[in-house]
């Protein structure tokens, strides 16, 4: 992997510890799903911290299939599904990004329909899949 592209995922990789760092924040906050839903400033910098954090995971895919030199993706679902046929990460965490990969589609093209619940529960629920994609991300780095 070239020293550029390696530079560039670990400045996306602090953008993303950034991003955890204040969804972590929020999840203190957010003391139960009613209050979230109520609570304009949990839901909207939830909302935003997520949308940010997966399109940083989706950035980083995109960098390592290119400087890799493996097939184009059709689009983000795909580059997660490159990364998982190649072993860079499990089919739990693929599975798991899939779906963020959705939710962040919602939250950028479909607003209007944006599950105040479903946003709630990514928040309590798959920041831990996140890290894990971080971890596993950094793991290849250190191997390349």
């Amino acid at each position: 992997m070239t020293f550029f592209t390696q530079e560039k995922i670990f400045e996306k990789i602090e953008n993303l510890n950034e991003y955890l760092g204040y969804l972590k924040a929020l999840r203190k906050e957010a003391k139960s799903e009613k209050l979230f839903i109520i609570d304009f400033h949990l839901f909207g910098n939830t909302e935003r911290y997520l949308h940010l954090s997966i399109q940083a995971i989706i950035d980083i895919a995109h960098l390592i299939i290119i400087d890799l030199g493996l097939r184009k993706p059709e689009n983000n679902y795909e580059a997660i599904s490159i990364l998982f046929e190649k072993k860079m990460i499990s089919a739990k965490i693929a599975d798991k990004l899939t779906k963020m990969i959705g939710l962040r589609n919602i939250l950028v093209h479909e607003y209007g329909k944006i599950d105040r619940k479903q946003v709630y529960q990514v928040l309590q629920t798959q920041l831990s899949d996140i890290e894990a994609f971080k971890k596993r991300i950094l793991t290849f780095l250190k191997k390349d």
